[in-house]
């Protein structure tokens, strides 16, 4: 495997670039639901929430957070902010 990594940039199979001001909750279907995605922030903005309804869980969102969880099988969504 140490031989495989050296020619590949990064631990994870794929990379998304997703914008939102906000998202109403929902589940990702068409994800893998034995892996976990990990979501980043970077922005100038404020006031970001992040909730998981399924798990009664809410968030601070902040410049720079990274959230791990399976987005096929826990609802999320993403208040709306003040920013851009």
């Amino acid at each position: 495997m140490s031989e495989t990594l050296q020619y590949w940039a990064s631990v994870f199979n794929s990379l998304s670039v997703i914008c939102n001001w906000q998202t109403p909750n929902h589940r990702d279907h068409l994800l893998i639901p034995e892996c976990f995605d990990i979501l980043t922030t970077v922005g100038n903005y404020s006031n970001a929430r992040v909730s998981m309804p399924s798990l009664r869980l809410e968030f601070r969102y902040d410049l720079g957070c990274m959230i791990a969880f399976s987005r096929r099988l826990v609802r999320h969504g993403v208040h709306a902010v003040e920013g851009d």
